[in-house]
């Protein structure tokens, strides 16, 4: 695990608060699966989009249900299976999984863990991309000068500041829209749809 001055703020945050960190994560990181589900000739990705918009909905429209059980059985459903492929698409795919049973977990368990564990998730893609580029292993060390996590740490870091307001559907919007302004995954792929 990646020793970071935010990992304590993260284990600090409020069930509310581990649950918008780890949507806005995935948020971020979504055009990965929906890259990987375009490679594979799969639907899968509308599918994660669905499910996404769920979470949003569920912290931000009064009234509104999510049957967690059902649609994590459904999410379950579309985890690929890294070794099933051999193209570098899945590992970003299988990390957005990942940050998404973070938040089905924040919901369901009221776990401290979930928000550090999707942002270490993160960092991780960004480490396995930048190893992909190199063709070799890269420590903590000179990941924590890399372009690409200075930037995610940067992007956690204003999350943990909007977090640290009072809980309104507003805020938890203005949350989803910063992630959108962004236009780029972690690895820096570009988020707008053609």
């Amino acid at each position: 695990m990646l020793s970071l001055s935010i990992n304590n703020q993260l284990t600090d945050l409020q069930a509310w608060q581990q649950s918008v960190f780890c949507m806005a994560l995935a948020e971020q990181n979504i055009t990965h699966f929906k890259m990987f589900s375009q490679a594979i000739d799969s639907e899968h990705g509308t599918t994660a989009d669905n499910i996404l918009q769920l979470f949003w909905e569920k912290l931000t429209v009064k009234g509104a249900k999510i049957n967690f059980t059902i649609q994590e059985e459904n999410f379950d459903a579309i985890i690929p299976e890294s070794n099933d492929y051999d193209f570098y698409g899945v590992y970003p795919a299988v990390d957005y999984c990942v940050i998404v049973n973070c938040i089905f977990n924040s919901f369901t368990t009221k776990s401290k863990d979930e928000a550090l564990n999707a942002s270490q998730t993160s960092f991780a893609t960004i480490a396995s991309f930048i190893e992909l580029q190199t063709d070799q292993e890269i420590d903590e060390e000179e990941l924590l000068l890399e372009p690409l996590f200075i930037d995610q740490l940067e992007v956690q870091k204003t999350l943990l500041k909007m977090l640290d307001n009072e809980r309104s559907p507003e805020l938890i919007k203005s949350i989803r829209q910063y992630i959108q302004s962004l236009e780029s995954t972690s690895i820096g792929i570009s988020t707008i749809e053609n």
